[in-house]
């Protein structure tokens, strides 16, 4: 068989597994089998809201509940829930999670669909419905969904050059959860001013919106519960510095990792933009890679990145995945990329099926049992910082193969505003 042959066969086989896994994780095993702990952080946000609307506290929450990390502000996406029954509020945001999932997948697919609709088919399902961080998402009900459809809205008018509309969007993402505003970052550059005005005047009025409307007290309250962001990132499978760290220090010392973890992001970002943009890619494509740059740097540096946070690097992915499936090389240190992917995608099916030979249990089982198997815990769970960092460098050796792929991407035409 031929190579473009395989190509085909092998895009057919990843639009597959991607509705299989579709209907299964996205479907049936949240509805059928989770369905318990369907949309817990969207309950948490229903409970605050509640307290709102009642005249108690926002940030008063049942003890078994992790304190809420969104502004007062973000009670705006909560308020419209927070009457009904718990899983029917759940179930309605589980409806507005798919039909945000489907409208990424959409705008994926149609970027490159002018250049051959069954492998930017398949590239959107290896990007979008084989991503364990995407389920994730949607299973815990965290406002990352948001964040996750606005990105890739971000990319699509980048792109497209409609840039105008970017900042505002980051402010919104920057007005739901702190970590966001660090994608203000591709603003950075010289000749980006404006942008970044505009990024700073629109999270300025979110802020005064959120005095008006919440009152000092909450604002205030929120800000002075910030430090204590970093004691819940060891909890779970996170991509941060303070997971990382807490792994070792069992969350012990906050002050000093996030004194750390501010110092990675200026070391990453330093390094990111002291790498001159290639004078023959479009602006629109440098902006596109910009973004995803600024994305895993979020990711690393934000104590509360869950794995699910890789959500965000659909567009991106979707991009390289296109590359390859066309046949076209040019990447360098490609099984980094290929094993940060897999990884990030599959690491559920991971967790639980996946049997350690020597120690014969699964990840889920080490973890449970961390005690007893230290140095293999930390070796396992310290994955996702390791490689979410290899992925950054990967990103800043292929930055020229990144615009490359992205300009593939855009429109005939101007370059828009």
């Amino acid at each position: 068989m031929s190579r473009p042959v395989l190509r085909r066969a092998l895009a057919w086989l990843i639009c597959a597994a991607g509705a299989a896994c579709y209907l299964y994780y996205g479907i049936y095993k949240m509805l059928a089998v989770n369905f318990d702990v369907l949309g817990l952080d969207f309950y948490r946000g229903c409970v605050a809201a509640g307290n709102f609307l009642d005249g108690r506290p926002i940030y008063v929450l049942p003890g078994w509940l992790n304190p809420l990390p969104y502004f007062p502000g973000a009670l705006a996406v909560f308020l419209p829930f927070s009457r009904l029954p718990a899983y029917s509020a759940a179930l309605c945001w589980f409806a507005i999670g798919h039909a945000l999932l489907a409208g990424v997948f959409i705008m994926l697919y149609r970027a490159g669909a002018g250049r051959g609709r069954l492998f930017s088919a398949a590239a959107a399902s290896a990007s979008v419905l084989l991503s364990g961080s995407v389920y994730q998402t949607l299973q815990t009900g965290n406002v990352n969904i948001l964040v996750f459809a606005g990105l890739g809205l971000c990319y699509h008018l980048i792109l497209r050059g409609r840039e105008a509309a970017v900042p505002p969007l980051l402010a919104v993402f920057a007005a739901l959860k702190l970590a966001p505003a660090a994608l203000a970052a591709i603003y950075l550059r010289p000749g980006c001013l404006p942008r970044l005005r505009s990024f700073f005047l629109w999270c300025a009025a979110f802020a005064l919106l959120s005095l008006v409307f919440f009152g000092l007290r909450e604002n205030l309250y929120f800000i002075r519960q910030l430090p204590e962001a970093g004691r819940y990132s060891h909890i779970f499978h996170g991509t941060s510095l303070t997971f990382f760290a807490g792994i070792f220090s069992g969350g012990s010392r906050p002050g000093e990792v996030f004194l750390l973890s501010m110092g990675l992001f200026a070391l990453l970002l330093f390094l990111w933009l002291r790498r001159p943009t290639d004078p023959a890619a479009d602006p629109r494509a440098a902006r596109a890679v910009d973004l995803f740059g600024a994305s895993i740097i979020m990711t690393l540096v934000a104590p509360s990145s869950w794995i699910m946070y890789c959500a965000l690097f659909a567009a991106p992915f979707y991009f390289v995945l296109l590359a390859l499936l066309e046949g076209r090389g040019g990447f360098r240190l490609l099984p980094v990329f290929l094993l940060a992917y897999g990884v990030f995608g599959a690491w559920e099916f991971l967790y639980f099926h996946l049997t350690v030979p020597f120690a014969n249990l699964t990840i889920r089982e080490i973890a449970m049992s961390r005690e007893s198997w230290p140095a293999l815990y930390a070796a396992l769970f310290s994955l996702h910082f390791l490689l979410d960092l290899a992925l950054f460098f990967w990103a800043l050796a292929n930055r020229a193969g990144l615009c490359r792929a992205a300009g593939r991407l855009l429109p005939a035409g101007g370059a828009g505003d």
